[in-house]
């Protein structure tokens, strides 16, 4: 059996047809978000990455619909690695790994897999290749063919190609729970010497996760190592001291400390979270939280908290659903508010419940946000003006084309394009915007 789902691997990357081009849902997301990359001008030899939302109908749009989020991402392609630039000097890499003939590709940072995409239309679920799309002993033929001496780990597998529950690394010491595709079950990891992670099945609801015995809903958790990831990928330098070494990062790498203060509450209990200091903060260590029912209703991670989160809020804020309380004032969050912020269950009037102020976040803000309050303020320096609608810190002819572009093309666009495209405030992107925009870069 190994050796036939070795084969089977080999034949479907001789047959691959590995090219990113396409509309790709993002797995865990599958009903919310997908991405297309087109490949256009003025980016010759790459393209641009739209967000696309799903509608009212529950369908998703073509990138020129009305469903579109935001500005779309310039990518290029070299080999296997792709480098999308998400603006505000935010430049992702990453390794492309292709499975399913194409159908699916792994996007790997420094070894992790990040995320996963598959082409729209291609069942990831129920088609065959889901057979062997995380098969154990696929994984143990390539850990195996990578190396090249001893200490490294190497996948444990039932005879049918299945995971076992608890992998262990001898070289390290410890074991750890994966589920049926191989995925690190988070909070489980564990050493020797202090016995063997219990690896039972789940008692959790689907879509729910369970750590440390307790269920967790699963895109909360996700949010959350979102916000994780875009500070780790800001590459942010902090204006630090020698004393402010220990806490110095973003994000604050203290909260994998087993000194952290931080900790959750869990449907009114309250538990001193005790990080696994794996080197990274995960998504439980990330200020202080709280969960009712599985979902997450509470982050705190403000100023005095001291979480140093930086990078863009996810576009994503919106599927916490749940949260009553968002507090992220005097962070490091840079680029525009998503205008998905709004949806969130919260009174947005009160910094209690709700503070985003104090970062470096930049004009256009969402409806929802009173700027007029007296306490309002962010370290928006480096922010684009009126204008520069690719949001290059420039306003150059590039802005003419695509101003243009939504005037002759009838593309729609989200309200933050429409506030930098309407440089005459009318409530209208027409030609008279172009003559101003023209003028502005003569004079």
């Amino acid at each position: 059996m190994k050796y036939t789902a070795v084969i089977i691997f080999i034949l479907s990357s001789i047959n691959a047809q590995n090219v990113i081009e396409g509309r790709w849902h993002l797995v865990g997301f599958e009903d919310a978000i997908m991405y297309q990359f087109v490949d256009t001008e003025p980016y010759a030899d790459a393209g641009l990455r739209y967000s696309i939302y799903v509608n009212g109908n529950g369908e998703f749009d073509d990138f020129d619909g009305d469903n579109t989020g935001g500005t779309p991402h310039p990518y290029s392609v070299e080999g296997d690695i792709i480098t999308i630039d998400t603006h505000f000097g935010n430049i992702l890499s990453y390794h492309m790994n292709y499975r399913c003939d194409g159908q699916v590709v792994e996007l790997i940072d420094q070894g992790v897999i990040h995320s996963t995409l598959f082409r729209e239309g291609y069942n990831y679920v129920d088609d065959n290749c889901i057979d062997y799309l995380e098969d154990c002993c696929e994984s143990e033929y390539l850990a195996n063919d990578e190396c090249d001496g001893v200490g490294c780990y190497i996948p444990q597998c039932t005879e049918d190609c299945a995971w076992e529950p608890m992998q262990c690394w001898g070289s390290t010491g410890y074991c750890w729970c994966v589920d049926d595709y191989g995925t690190e079950i988070e909070g489980t990891s564990t050493p020797s010497w202090q016995g063997l992670p219990d690896c039972g099945t789940t008692g959790c609801d689907t879509g729910y996760i369970e750590i440390n015995d307790l269920c967790f809903y699963e895109q909360d958790i996700e949010v959350l190592q979102e916000m994780i990831d875009n500070s780790y990928d800001s590459n942010i330098v902090l204006p630090c001291n020698e004393y402010d070494s220990p806490y110095c990062g973003s994000p604050n790498p203290y909260m994998d400390s087993s000194d952290s203060w931080m900790w959750i509450a869990v449907d009114g209990d309250t538990y001193q979270w005790i990080p696994n200091e794996n080197g990274v903060v995960d998504p439980l260590e990330l200020g202080i939280q709280e969960w009712e029912n599985g979902r997450l209703t509470s982050l705190m991670c403000g100023a005095y908290i001291y979480c140093e989160l930086s990078g863009p809020i996810p576009q994503a804020i919106n599927t916490l659903t749940e949260l009553k309380t968002f507090r992220v004032e005097g962070n490091y969050f840079s680029g525009i508010i998503p205008d998905t912020i709004c949806d969130l269950d919260i009174d947005y009037d009160d910094m209690l419940e709700f503070d985003v102020r104090y970062n470096h976040l930049c004009e256009p803000y969402p409806n929802c946000i009173d700027v007029n309050d007296d306490f309002w303020g962010q370290y928006d320096e480096g922010c684009s003006q009126v204008g520069d609608v690719n949001y290059d810190g420039t306003i150059n002819i590039l802005d003419v084309i695509s101003i243009t572009s939504f005037i002759l093309s009838n593309d729609m666009f989200d309200y933050q394009a429409m506030l930098m495209s309407d440089i005459n405030y009318d409530g209208l992107i027409d030609v008279l915007d172009i003559i101003i925009i023209v003028d502005i870069i003569l004079n």
